[in-house]
Parts: structure tokens; C-alpha cells; sequence
């Protein structure tokens, strides 16, 4: 369980027994804005600094009749989520478990559409359920809302440890997943979120077994991260190939480059312009995921195996 202290942005403070919950002190009282004409959000801070969650979750859904803008709506919205998801989190850390309060979080997803809090928690919800496919689409939901400018204004948006968190979850849980999960959904293509850089992306291109040709599967991420390219049109990247530790060290090696130079020549047959140079890496850098204890063997060799693209 992750604490986060935001004042006037997210601090991670630490973790308990492994859940990755975004728990979430709130000090509200300067967020809005001097000019702010929006009695609603006034008032969702003030019920929200008083811990009074059915007062905020009751100015939340009267917001819509105020002199509030559309945007100030949402933002009322997403701080009486707050005020709910901060019952969880302080439930989850006097004991509770986080499953415990799925019905909840998938509500507050349902009504508000975030925050991005709550994203991040009911990723960890499939994570721990081995739901990677879904864990994947949730960790992405959540690394997209915290980057909103709009509708994540700085005083509740995660600080660049926890975006650059986000978006290893989010690869990490495309690699575990058994079926390719779109870079290209909602905003897994960004190289940059708020102004963090994310150079490097793991993608799940899948070879058979001991060769460079994709698999079925393989081919569709390879199909997957083309579009991504051509919506990025980075001027060069380098496919960084990686491979488990099975075998001697040599031949992974010559198979690793192998399956970066197969990625290669897809993706420029498949329209990518720019230059690209290919890596190999063999099984010198392993994947480190978040938590090794929660794969076997064969799940944690499916993570080595993976081609990264490093955007210049």
C-alpha cells in the first residue's frame, strides 16, 4: 500500500503487505482557484478537509445545477471520490482488505470516471487476481488520468516517481498478460506524461519458441506497436531484444538480435520511416518485475523474453 502526502502533489511515503493502493492524505483547503465562481467546488473541499464524505458525495451530485463549468464539475466529482477512496485506503491500512472495497472503487470509476486513484487500485485488484489483460487496461486508465492537466490539476496528480510506476505496471502487465493488450489504447503510445520522459517500452511481441518468427499473437503486437509509431513519428528508435535464461548465454544472445531485426523489418515494412537500430542483449538484463514472488518460473521467463523500444 502506497501513502501519498499532497501537499501540493502526490509523495510516496511507503507500502504495506505488498497492495500498491494509492492511499491518499488530501490538504485541499488552497486547490481552488482565486477566482473560482464555482460554489459546488468550494464546498466539495470543505466537506472534503472535514472528512465529510456524504456531505461531498451530496454537493457532487448537485454540482450539475450550480454556476459551475463543465470541467469544475468533474473536479467536484473526482474530490468526493477522494473523500470516498480515502475510507478505503485508511479501512485498508487498519487491516481490510482492498477486495473487500472492489464493489466501491468500481463504483466511483462508474460515476465519476476517476480519479486516477482509483484506477491505480483496482489495477491492483486484477493484479492480484492474475487478471493481467485487465490489470494492464487499468494501470493505462490511470497513468492517463493522473497525466489530464485538465481534469488532474497539479495538487492531485501523482509526482514522477509514481507516473514512471504506472507506466512500468502497465508494460509489466502487457508482458504477463496471455493475449496482447493495445499500446494503442487511451494514451500507451505517450512517450511523455506531465512532463516526464519514458524513453523506454516494453512490448509483448511474441516469437515461437527458440526462433525469431512471431507468433500469431506476435504479429498482432507487432501490428500494434506500428500504429503507435506512426502516431508517435519518433525521427529514430533502438529495439533493444532480450531473451529468458534458458540455453547458453551465446546462443541467446544471437537470438535476441535475431528477434530485434525481425521487429525491424516489420515495422518498416509496415510504413515506420525513421531509422532504426536493433540491440541485442541475450539474457544479461533480465525484466525486474514489481513483485518476483508473485510469478513461476515459466511466467517470469515470458517477462525476460521481450523487445524494448528505446525513442530518441
Amino acid at each position: 500500500m502506497r501513502s501519498f502526502d499532497i501537499i501540493p502533489s502526490a509523495k510516496p511515503l511507503g507500502s504495506l503487505a505488498g497492495i500498491a493502493l494509492a492511499s491518499t492524505i488530501f490538504v485541499l483547503a488552497g486547490a481552488a482557484p482565486a477566482t473560482a465562481a464555482c460554489d459546488a467546488f468550494t464546498g466539495v473541499i470543505e466537506a472534503f478537509n472535514a472528512g465529510d464524505e456524504q456531505k461531498a458525495r451530496s454537493i457532487a451530485e448537485t454540482a450539475g445545477t450550480a454556476n459551475c463549468s463543465a470541467n469544475e464539475r468533474t473536479l467536484v466529482g473526482r474530490v468526493a471520490a477522494l473523500a470516498t477512496f480515502n475510507r478505503i485506503a485508511t479501512a485498508v491500512g487498519n487491516g481490510e482488505k482492498l477486495s473487500d472495497h472492489q464493489q466501491d472503487l468500481e463504483a466511483l470509476q462508474k460515476q465519476y470516471g476517476g480519479p486516477w486513484q482509483v484506477y491505480d487500485a483496482l489495477g491492483d485488484l486484477a493484479r492480484e487476481r492474475k487478471d493481467y489483460e485487465q490489470a494492464a487496461r487499468l494501470y493505462q486508465l490511470a497513468l492517463e488520468d493522473g497525466s489530464n492537466e485538465t481534469l488532474t490539476p497539479d495538487w492531485m496528480a501523482p509526482d514522477e516517481q509514481y507516473i514512471l510506476r504506472l507506466d512500468k505496471l502497465a508494460g509489466e502487465m502487457r508482458l504477463a498478460s496471455p493475449r496482447p493488450v493495445q499500446l494503442s489504447m487511451r494514451g500507451g503510445c505517450k512517450v511523455s506524461f506531465r512532463g516526464v520522459s519514458i524513453k523506454k517500452k516494453s512490448t509483448p511481441v511474441r516469437y515461437v519458441f527458440g526462433t525469431a518468427d512471431f507468433t500469431p499473437e506476435g504479429v498482432t503486437a507487432a501490428k500494434d506497436l506500428s500504429e503507435c509509431l506512426k502516431s508517435v513519428k519518433p525521427v529514430s528508435i533502438t529495439l533493444i531484444g532480450h531473451t529468458d535464461p534458458v540455453g547458453s548465454a551465446d546462443a541467446n544472445y544471437k537470438l535476441s538480435l535475431a528477434r530485434a531485426e525481425t521487429l525491424k523489418t516489420y515495422l518498416a515494412g509496415a510504413g515506420y520511416a525513421g531509422t532504426i537500430a536493433t540491440v541485442g542483449k541475450g539474457e544479461d538484463e533480465p525484466f525486474k518485475p514489481d513483485d518476483a514472488s508473485a510469478y513461476d518460473t515459466e511466467m517470469l521467463n515470458q517477462l525476460h523474453r521481450r523487445v524494448e523500444v528505446d525513442v530518441k
